[in-house]
């Protein structure tokens, strides 16, 4: 019989694989590659995510990759915005084609008019040859070719059928402004491809997300059908039960550390992969969580306490200042409100890049 894992243990081995534990030294394409990409949709998440993951990062670190195109920022798993190494990217996008023609088909494609895609396509990739645009203005050029079509869905054609590149200077650290697109071929000197296999993604998935179900997999990637590419694997995969019954699949030499071991409190921002790489979240976001998450459309900054996310946090900035503001769902101890207080400072200070002064403020705990 399987072993079966509680959802702390859950916790505590996913924890350990994203370096949420203990920030770990490792370079930081290094890191990228290892968590098959970081959560992109907002400029500051990267930097977020990776400061709470490795010791002594700096902004102009990853800035710099960005800039010398060793790491890429496209839509990707689930059709959302993913910064991935220069070989990720090449090989894991073509993986997700089907998961962006999906959103076309049930998102987009009745909002064309007579626009045929495979001419919006050929057009845009014409414009996007020409110089980067921004999806707005992309959309627009379109439509001088199909007036009856919306322009968003116009460049949603080209957002699901090619590689677009948000390219500097927008989208990297203090800089704001809809974001530059460019085709990889044209930013990053090469297209797409060969496209990763599916077994070799599942094994990478687990090794950074494991013990976790095909539903987990299917969830974060916006795959379907990954069943037959687990089975491929079943000789080498280590199988455990979840607490509610569910098959849980491994890597044979994953991480899975005591349940007690101590979790520091982490600000992690609106969108992060930790708790975003699961269909079931239980192992970081409990039920009371899950409650208070949704009454706020269910994507916001969140903390965590003793692994398990316990409140969420906003930020105001004035000039240089930087003010946290922290709503707790639940009742905290005082030595459990110390270090979030603290790391509520700590936080802060990373955001603030030395400049201007960091406040903490406190609001009730959610009812």
């Amino acid at each position: 019989m399987p072993q079966t894992l509680t959802d702390r243990q859950l916790n505590r081995a996913t924890l350990a694989r994203q370096w949420m534990l203990e920030r770990a030294d490792v370079a930081i394409p290094d890191a990228i590659a290892f968590l098959l990409g970081l959560q992109a949709q907002t400029s500051g998440g990267p930097y977020q995510g990776l400061w709470n993951r490795l010791r002594d990062f700096r902004h102009a670190d990853l800035t710099t990759l960005i800039h010398d195109k060793s790491v890429l920022r496209a839509t990707t798993m689930r059709t959302t915005l993913h910064l991935h190494t220069a070989d990720d990217m090449r090989s894991i996008r073509p993986v997700m084609q089907p998961v962006l023609d999906r959103t076309w088909q049930s998102t987009f494609r009745k909002r064309v008019g007579s626009a045929e895609r495979a001419a919006v396509h050929q057009r845009g990739v014409e414009l996007l040859d020409q110089s980067p645009l921004t999806s707005g203005d992309l959309g627009k050029r379109l439509a001088e070719s199909w007036p009856d079509a919306e322009p968003l869905a116009l460049a949603q054609v080209l957002h699901c059928s090619e590689t677009l590149i948000q390219v500097p200077p927008t989208r990297v650290w203090g800089h704001g402004g809809p974001p530059l697109l460019s085709r990889i071929e044209n930013w990053a000197g090469a297209p797409v491809g060969p496209a990763m296999a599916l077994p070799d993604l599942v094994r990478r998935y687990l090794a950074a997300y494991g013990p976790a179900s095909i539903m987990d997999m299917q969830s974060w990637s916006g795959l379907t059908k990954l069943a037959p590419a687990f089975e491929a694997l079943r000789g080498e995969l280590v199988e455990f039960t979840g607490e509610d019954g569910r098959t849980l699949y491994d890597i044979p030499d994953g991480l899975l550390p005591d349940p007690d071991t101590p979790a520091p409190v982490r600000f992690m921002p609106e969108y992060d992969n930790v708790w975003l790489g699961f269909a079931d979240r239980y192992r970081i976001q409990p039920e009371l969580a899950r409650n208070r998450m949704v009454l706020v459309n269910g994507y916001i900054a969140a903390y965590t306490v003793d692994g398990f996310i316990s409140g969420n946090w906003t930020l105001k900035r004035s000039k240089d200042d930087i003010a946290i503001t922290i709503l707790p769902f639940r009742e905290l101890t005082k030595a459990e409100t110390a270090d979030v207080e603290a790391e509520a400072h700590a936080h802060g200070a990373f955001l603030a890049d030395g400049k201007g002064v960091v406040t903490v403020a406190w609001e009730k705990v959610v009812a």
